[in-house]
């Protein structure tokens, strides 16, 4: 037993009752030397009121006490365990601060390369997006002038209908109609109804032509370059690309102010108008209200655009900018858009801001400069 104990590494003492030393092996008196104690005061290593606990115990055979402490920096974790036979204490000592140093270095790694990777994701998400965009674009400029082909077609056949329709209606309005042709049941309801169609086909392709129009102005290739536009043209625009999300159950209410051009990069603005007012739409479960208000303020512009909808809980709010956070689910979406979005208003030096409470709707509000 004492040359084990001679050549353990681990500071091991005996002791009574009254921390008289007994015996102490090599290891704790090395351990007194580096904090230049004498071994009768080897006490003042153990924390504050362990021993008057300790002392105050019974020492049962298997009782074991535990203490953590440190002393002049170094952290150690204290055994004291009663002698087998005697009213004696083994007092052993672990010193565990470079263990401590280590979990401490382990976490501040780990909180760095948590910050390194949002920067990554924060600095790669627009670039993703760009590409997106850049690929979309090609892909709907494509599909664009294949449809305007049919599209030209449809509308010329339409104008042949609707001035056929036309002399039609001259001849029966004119004097040399007989009057039962005129006002023969089968051929005023014949009238009507193509009167009808070739107005409805009229509506239609026009609501086409703007559609093409928004998704070629949605998706043009010029990120990189400013120039002035009207914000509410853009807004308009974009609403008639979200106009399958809102139709029949949201209405839309637009309060526009009077607004300069602004000087901005247009289709990059683009994407902000469209994920806050896709975001918007599902937010709104059934019926419900989107609100754009617009209006000068100083040397900037506000677009403030609101919703009826479910509201943002205060736990999510501060983190709704965060790239990768979401509230949608695995199947909602990446989470990017938001912080895709305030990136592009910090690359226009204006800003984007959110208010909202849960159950009673969200408002962001879009800051822009003039210049």
């Amino acid at each position: 037993m004492t040359a084990f104990l001679e050549s353990c590494p681990v500071p091991i003492l005996r002791c009574d009752r009254e921390r008289k030393v007994l015996y102490m092996n090599p290891a704790f008196s090395r351990l007194l030397e580096g904090f230049n104690l004498e071994s009768h005061r080897w006490h003042q290593l153990l924390p504050k009121g362990c021993w008057v606990h300790v002392s105050a115990q019974p020492l049962e055979r298997h009782a074991v006490f535990n203490f953590k402490g440190d002393f002049q920096g170094r952290s150690f974790e204290f055994t004291l365990m009663p002698d087998e036979s005697k009213d004696e204490l083994f007092v052993m000592i672990n010193d565990f601060t470079e263990q401590l140093q280590t979990q401490v270095k382990l976490v501040d790694c780990q909180r760095e390369m948590e910050f390194m990777n949002q920067q990554i994701q924060e600095s790669q998400a627009p670039l993703i997006q760009s590409e997106k965009m850049a690929s979309l674009g090609r892909l709907i400029v494509g599909i664009a002038h294949e449809i305007n082909t049919p599209i030209g077609s449809i509308n010329s056949n339409n104008d042949v209908l609707i001035r056929t329709v036309h002399k039609l209606r001259d001849f029966l309005d004119c004097g040399d109609c007989p009057l039962e042709v005129k006002q023969h049941p089968e051929v005023i309801k014949i009238m009507k109804v193509m009167e009808e169609v070739n107005l409805n086909n009229h509506m239609a392709c026009d609501y086409i032509g703007e559609i093409l129009v928004s998704l070629k102005d949605f998706t043009r290739l010029d990120a990189t370059k400013k120039r002035k536009v009207d914000l509410h043209k853009r807004l308009n625009s974009i609403l008639t690309l979200v106009h399958h999300h809102l139709k029949n159950r949201i209405q839309v209410v637009k309060e526009y102010g009077v607004l300069p051009d602004v000087v901005c990069y247009p289709n990059r603005l683009n994407q902000v108008f469209m994920n806050i007012l896709v975001n918007a739409s599902q937010a709104i479960s059934g019926q419900g209200i989107v609100t754009i208000k617009t209006f000068p303020k100083d040397e900037n512009v506000k677009i403030m655009i609101s919703d009826s909808g479910t509201g943002i809980r205060k736990e999510n709010l501060v983190h709704i900018f965060d790239p990768g956070f979401t509230t949608k689910g695995e199947d909602g979406g990446t989470g990017l858009g938001l912080s895709i979005c305030q990136k592009i208003m910090e690359d226009h030096h204006g800003k984007i801001e959110v208010d909202s409470e849960s159950d009673q709707g969200t408002t962001f509000t879009l800051t822009l400069p003039i210049k």
